[in-house]
Protein backbone atom coordinates (compact mmCIF):
# COMPACT_ATOMS: atom_id res chain seq x y z
CA UNK A 1 0.00 0.00 0.00
CA UNK A 2 1.11 3.54 -0.97
CA UNK A 3 1.53 6.08 1.80
CA UNK A 4 -0.11 9.29 0.39
CA UNK A 5 0.52 12.04 3.80
CA UNK A 6 1.86 12.16 6.61
CA UNK A 7 1.77 14.66 9.15
CA UNK A 8 3.96 15.42 12.53
CA UNK A 9 4.64 17.84 14.89
CA UNK A 10 1.16 19.59 14.67
CA UNK A 11 0.44 22.46 16.54
CA UNK A 12 -2.17 20.52 18.06
CA UNK A 13 -2.82 19.97 21.88
CA UNK A 14 -5.19 16.39 20.84
CA UNK A 15 -3.45 14.84 18.42
CA UNK A 16 0.35 14.15 17.19
CA UNK A 17 0.68 12.51 13.69
CA UNK A 18 -2.10 11.80 10.83
CA UNK A 19 -0.86 9.70 8.72
CA UNK A 20 -3.10 8.98 4.95
CA UNK A 21 -2.77 6.29 2.70
CA UNK A 22 -4.74 5.19 -0.33
CA UNK A 23 -8.04 3.63 2.00
CA UNK A 24 -6.98 4.50 5.40
CA UNK A 25 -6.00 7.60 7.95
CA UNK A 26 -4.05 5.99 10.67
CA UNK A 27 -4.22 8.77 13.82
CA UNK A 28 -1.95 9.11 16.80
CA UNK A 29 -3.01 10.91 20.26
CA UNK A 30 -1.01 12.93 22.50
CA UNK A 31 -2.83 11.13 24.89
CA UNK A 32 -1.62 8.18 24.29
CA UNK A 33 1.14 8.56 21.64
CA UNK A 34 2.01 4.84 21.35
CA UNK A 35 -1.68 3.80 20.18
CA UNK A 36 -2.16 4.27 16.44
CA UNK A 37 -5.93 4.59 15.69
CA UNK A 38 -6.95 3.30 12.02
CA UNK A 39 -9.62 5.04 10.41
CA UNK A 40 -11.49 3.94 6.98
CA UNK A 41 -12.06 6.39 4.83
CA UNK A 42 -13.20 6.00 1.19
CA UNK A 43 -12.05 9.67 -0.17
CA UNK A 44 -8.53 10.41 1.26
CA UNK A 45 -7.87 13.23 -0.91
CA UNK A 46 -10.99 14.78 0.25
CA UNK A 47 -9.32 14.10 4.27
CA UNK A 48 -6.37 15.36 2.78
CA UNK A 49 -7.27 18.42 0.99
CA UNK A 50 -9.46 19.20 4.52
CA UNK A 51 -6.81 18.33 6.96
CA UNK A 52 -3.98 20.89 4.43
CA UNK A 53 -6.77 23.56 4.94
CA UNK A 54 -7.32 23.23 8.42
CA UNK A 55 -3.45 23.13 9.08
CA UNK A 56 -2.87 26.56 6.84
CA UNK A 57 -5.89 28.40 8.30
CA UNK A 58 -4.58 27.49 11.96
CA UNK A 59 -7.87 25.71 12.78
CA UNK A 60 -7.99 23.09 15.48
CA UNK A 61 -6.71 19.56 14.10
CA UNK A 62 -8.79 17.48 16.89
CA UNK A 63 -12.14 19.18 16.18
CA UNK A 64 -11.48 18.14 12.49
CA UNK A 65 -11.13 14.92 13.37
CA UNK A 66 -14.05 14.59 15.01
CA UNK A 67 -16.22 16.21 12.71
CA UNK A 68 -15.22 13.68 10.11
CA UNK A 69 -16.09 10.85 12.19
CA UNK A 70 -19.11 12.53 12.71
CA UNK A 71 -19.84 13.45 9.43
CA UNK A 72 -18.74 9.61 8.02
CA UNK A 73 -15.62 10.99 6.11
CA UNK A 74 -13.42 8.78 8.11
CA UNK A 75 -14.26 5.78 9.81
CA UNK A 76 -13.14 3.61 12.78
CA UNK A 77 -11.22 0.13 11.51
CA UNK A 78 -12.75 -2.82 13.48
Amino acid sequence: MELVKIYEELASTAVNSVKIDETLVKIVYNSNIDKEYTFDCDNTDEFNTKLSNTLTNKESVGKFIHTSVKEGLIVPSK
